[in-house]
Formats: C-alpha cells, sequence, structure tokens
C-alpha cells in the first residue's frame, strides 16, 4: 500500500503502473500485489486490502456451506 508524506513535495509519487482488477482503483511501483495468473492482470495484496482474496473468492468458488451424499453444497 503506498504511504504518502505529508512533508514530500508534490509530484514525487510512485508512478502508475497497473489497475487493480477487482476494486479497479491504482496500483503504483512499491505496492504489494498478486499476479493473475490467467489474465495477466494485478490485484492489490498489501495491508488494509483485501483484494486479492475478493478476487479469488468469485473467480474460484462457485458454492459454500454443507455438502450432502449427493456432492450437493446447500
Amino acid at each position: 500500500m503506498t504511504v504518502f508524506d505529508r512533508f514530500q513535495p508534490p509530484g514525487t509519487e510512485p508512478p502508475y503502473v497497473a489497475e487493480c482488477e477487482w476494486c479497479r482503483g491504482e496500483i503504483r511501483a512499491g505496492d504489494e500485489v498478486k499476479r493473475i495468473d490467467d489474465a495477466g492482470g494485478y490485484v492489490h495484496n498489501g495491508f488494509g486490502y483485501d483484494c486479492a482474496t475478493r478476487y479469488a473468492e468469485e473467480r474460484i468458488y462457485d458454492a459454500s456451506g454443507v455438502i450432502d451424499e449427493h456432492r450437493n453444497v446447500n
């Protein structure tokens, strides 16, 4: 996560390098990210962000609950 210093001169923030595939926020040089292997995009992975977890949960899992003997998840 980018940390801003109020004493830092304007225009010295790290360059924008990508857009987060989950929140659509800016990813700047120095941010902690995870690269998505099938899409080639990036998601935030640092302190204060849950983009990587939320992106994975939506893209990977299609059901959550208790499984029965017929392999149905309720």
